[in-house]
């Protein structure tokens, strides 16, 4: 009797008292607000903001910054908080990251900026993860979905509400203030995890992977800057070709780091781990698409369609919509029965697959509500995988390995944006490259995106039919 009752207590890592779970939960849920704001704030103001130190020569270089520091600290962040405490991997880079934040809406010179934007980055890739982290932490296996579906509405409100407002603020001459923003839910979420979060790690002396760490740094750094740099100056360039080298040999180097460290950054046992192995891949291609939609589809509309700036611009609306209230209800759907997990990352591919193949056929004779219905319906997906994918890895993982398997993911996520970036713009150029202004030229490229990015999610679609559903099914068995 008493092994039974023992079997259907809730199975919480960390149990806390209701009152401290909400304001933890609230204070994620802040963290993740700020995380996107940070991300489409600065992105809506880049240009006002190097304009006013007549800067606008950098656009490039201070978004690569920006994305190479988050790629960089995110499974370092992860390991970290597995080391010194997952309270404290969110109480200290991020009052960092606000001090950063700050300070960023009053320098007026390009370098401190240039430093900053990459603090701001490095910062948050340090504390991106420890939200989903968290979420797993101190929540029933039952509940993790459904706590996922509020960061991800916290993402869409973050941005989408978070960048209307900057640039509001920015029209009315509050750049200051818009800048300033981001911080304070970052702030809120600081203070709300720093009081109620136990701050539990790693028992015993601690040991960081410091030639780990530099051989991780080293490697992003190489490969990231020629990947985003190689379409500008030229993938035949030295300097380009002396990154992938630089980058590729310092990824042979942590390999064999990692595979003797007695803490490693992270653990080669994961990727033994097949199940695990295989949702960071749906996860990756879940991210495929989304450059595609991002730079892509304004410019089909715009370029061969003919549809108004207004128009291209209102194009994700929609989908942003969606994406605030549906992750939540599909994340308390997941989380009634666990076959539904696979069948949510169904819709995750599937909804990604049909939408870019449909836009993959763009004539000039296309109708603009086609791109709106298409990309609805990736909102839809959008918000399934949100629910599917992390909770799922966080399944398969032992509880020491929780944090740097989540970070994996969450790197993966990110590094997909990256590489789907360079590999659309070979794609499009490949079609523009004899007149870049041709507007059969503009139509092929972008179907040709398009096409490239529903094969993707095909395959994504077949790995969760054809691998995770009998995977799943088989655990479930046992």
């Amino acid at each position: 009797m008493a092994n039974e009752q023992q079997q259907t207590e809730p199975q919480v890592a960390i149990p806390l008292p209701k009152g401290k779970k909400n304001a933890v939960q609230i204070g994620c849920i802040c963290m993740m607000l700020s995380v996107a704001m940070y991300g489409l704030v600065f992105a809506t103001l880049t240009s006002p903001i190097l304009e006013s130190v007549n800067a606008m020569g950098y656009v490039s270089l201070f978004s690569i910054f920006a994305g190479m520091g988050v790629s960089i600290m995110t499974p370092i962040g992860g390991k970290l908080g597995d080391l010194i405490g997952r309270r404290n991997i969110v109480v200290i880079p991020g009052i960092i990251c606000a001090v950063c934040g700050i300070a960023f809406a009053f320098v007026r010179s390009l370098v401190p900026l240039m430093i900053l934007r990459l603090l701001i980055g490095f910062t948050q890739g340090a504390f991106t993860a420890a939200p989903y982290i968290i979420a797993g932490l101190i929540n029933e296996r039952k509940d993790v979905p459904k706590a996922m579906g509020m960061l991800a509405t916290a993402i869409a409100v973050g941005g989408f509400g978070g960048s209307i407002i900057a640039g509001i603020l920015t029209d009315m001459g509050l750049l200051k203030v818009a800048i300033l923003m981001p911080a304070v839910p970052l702030i809120l979420g600081v203070v709300l995890i720093g009081l109620n979060m136990p701050n539990v790690k790693r028992e015993g002396k601690v040991s960081i992977d410091i030639p780990g760490i530099i051989a991780l740094v080293v490697a992003l750094a190489g490969i990231l800057l020629a990947l985003n740099f190689g379409s500008s100056i030229g993938w035949g360039n030295p300097a380009i070709i002396a990154g992938f080298v630089i980058g590729i040999v310092a990824l042979v180097v942590l390999v064999k780091i990692e595979g003797k460290s007695a803490e490693p950054l992270i653990p080669l046992k994961l990727f033994k781990n097949s199940q695990y192995t295989v949702l960071l891949i749906v996860g990756f291609i879940c991210y495929f698409y989304q450059s595609a939609m991002n730079v892509y589809a304004p410019i089909g509309a715009m370029r061969v369609m003919g549809a108004p700036t207004s128009a291209a611009g209102a194009l994700q609306m929609p989908r942003t919509i969606i994406t605030i209230f549906l992750p939540t209800i599909a994340g308390v759907w997941v989380g009634k029965k666990a076959s539904n997990a696979w069948k949510a990352m169904v819709v995750g591919t599937l909804f990604v697959a049909v939408p870019m193949a449909v836009m993959g056929f763009t004539t000039p004779s296309t109708s603009i509500i086609i791109y709106f219905v298409a990309l609805t319906i990736t909102g839809i997906a959008e918000s399934y995988r949100s629910v599917a994918i992390t909770p799922s890895a966080q399944a398969t993982l032992q509880p020491a390995d929780m944090g740097v398997g989540t970070s994996l993911v969450n790197f993966v996520n990110s590094l997909a944006n990256t590489i789907a970036a360079t590999v659309f713009g070979v794609a499009y150029n490949l079609s523009t490259s004899a007149d870049p202004t041709n507007v059969a030229n503009i139509q092929n490229g972008v179907n040709s995106v398009f096409r490239l990015a529903a094969i993707v999610a095909v395959i994504g679609l077949v790995l969760v039919i054809f691998v995770v559903r009998p995977k799943m099914t088989a655990k479930k068995a046992e």
